[in-house]
């Protein structure tokens, strides 16, 4: 059974505050991991020791595309550090053109082989950009399904469902190749809205037979955005998720 992760992005000003007691809230709320995209000014052995401290451990860190192939021996150390070799690409300009994706891609898979040769996996998180149809008919995700087994796939179930992909087939499509799943909620009102899970419009009917029969390792809880305390909402998130974990399809 897949195990539960918080992504910090979600609480990065309680991160940005106070790094040690953020951790000890996260821990305290009963999840198992945390997915990185900042060490907020402190050293990765300083993070490793507030991980191992309150029992978390890092599932992945998201870094930027230019990050990745500017500083891939430093982003290598950190991880090495941390206890994870898995890095996520988490972020891209949407492709607008066949074109756009085609060479999206090529850097994609540039990388990927130069992370494997330095001992890490490279991911793809995507937004909803990722899963637009373009005139070729195809997304840049189905360019990326296409290509084998590199890279992993992070993918982002409330996005794709705002792409209007339904985010459990999608799942059950990526099979094999999606060993981490962002789990959130969004509703539409002139644009995303970023909500608690539960509290939108996301159908998440099946995710555990999905996810046990895709292989995936870890369900990461995010919220892009939160009205209040940041935590509060997360404390939400996960009660709702630990419920579709107990559901049957």
């Amino acid at each position: 059974m897949s195990r539960i992760a918080l992504q910090l992005y979600t609480v990065r000003r309680e991160c940005a505050t106070d790094l040690p007691g953020a951790l000890a809230t996260t821990a305290s709320l009963g999840f198992e991991g945390v997915e990185l995209h900042d060490l907020h000014g402190h050293s990765a052995e300083a993070v490793r020791s507030l991980l191992d401290d309150r029992g978390l451990v890092a599932c992945g860190r998201h870094a930027l595309l230019d990050a990745i192939e500017g500083d891939l021996d430093g982003l290598a150390d950190e991880l090495r550090t941390l206890g994870t070799d898995r890095l996520v690409v988490a972020w891209i300009e949407p492709p607008a053109t066949p074109a756009d994706a085609d060479a999206a891609v090529d850097r994609i898979l540039a990388a990927s082989e130069r992370a494997s040769q330095a001992g890490l996996r490279l991911g793809f998180h995507n937004h909803d950009g990722e899963l637009t149809v373009l005139d070729d008919g195809r997304t840049l995700l189905d360019r990326l399904l296409a290509n084998g087994s590199t890279p992993f796939l992070e993918l982002d179930l409330g996005w794709a469902w705002y792409a209007g992909v339904d985010p459990v087939e999608l799942v059950r499509r990526a099979d094999g190749r999606a060993p981490l799943l962002h789990v959130k909620d969004l509703r539409r009102n002139g644009g995303a809205v970023h909500v608690p899970l539960g509290d939108g419009e996301v159908a998440y009917g099946g995710l555990r037979e999905a996810a046990d029969a895709a292989g995936v390792d870890w369900l990461i809880v995010e919220q892009d955005e939160t009205e209040g305390p940041a935590f509060a909402a997360v404390e939400r998130s996960l009660a709702r998720l630990r419920a579709l974990l107990e559901e049957r399809a």
